[in-house]
C-alpha cells in the first residue's frame, strides 16, 4: 500500500524574504506543492513533484540578478493585478515579456553521477498556457515540465 501524499503549503502566512522563486518540477514524489496564485483572485493550485530553488545571476545578455519582482510586473498595470488571473487573455506583449524573464532564469542539473553539474535554462510550456496565471507559470525544465511559481502579489 502506498503512503499518502505529503503536502507542503509554499509560504502560508506571507512572510518569505526575500521574494523567492523556485520550480517544481512534475513527479510521482508524493509530495504535493500548495501555492497561492492568480493574483487577487487568490486561487490556491497544487503539483506534485519535486522543488528547486531558483536564482542567482541571470543567463544571457541580461547583467544583474534575478528578481521575481520582474515576473508579478508582467500581470500588473502600475500597482494594479490586471492580468493576475491571465487564462488565456496575457496580451501578446506580456507574454513575449514573460517568456524572455522565463529564458533567463538559470536552472542547475546534475548528471546521473551525482557529481557532474551543468546550468542550463527553461523556457515556457506553450502547450499549457491555458493554466498560465500570475505565480503559476508552466514551464519546460531539464528535468521535465514543471511549474515556476513566486510569492503571489495579494
Amino acid at each position: 500500500m502506498a503512503a499518502p501524499p505529503r503536502h507542503v503549503i509554499l509560504d502560508p502566512d506571507g512572510t518569505w524574504l526575500p521574494k523567492w522563486l523556485v520550480v517544481v518540477v512534475r513527479a510521482a514524489t508524493g509530495v504535493v506543492y500548495h501555492q497561492q496564485c492568480c493574483g487577487v483572485v487568490c486561487d490556491q493550485r497544487r503539483v506534485q513533484g519535486f522543488l528547486v530553488p531558483l536564482g542567482g545571476l541571470k543567463l544571457g545578455a541580461d547583467a544583474g540578478m534575478i528578481d521575481p519582482a520582474e515576473f508579478e510586473a508582467v500581470f500588473h498595470e502600475g500597482e494594479a493585478c490586471v492580468w493576475g488571473a491571465a487564462n488565456n487573455a496575457l496580451p501578446a506583449a506580456r507574454l513575449a515579456q514573460l517568456r524572455q524573464l522565463v529564458l533567463s532564469v538559470p536552472y542547475w542539473t546534475a548528471g546521473s553521477d551525482g557529481e557532474t553539474e551543468a546550468c542550463r535554462g527553461i523556457e515556457l510550456d506553450d502547450s499549457r498556457l491555458e493554466q498560465l496565471t500570475e505565480a503559476w507559470v508552466p514551464v519546460l525544465t531539464p528535468d521535465g515540465p514543471g511549474i515556476l511559481m513566486w510569492s503571489n502579489c495579494d
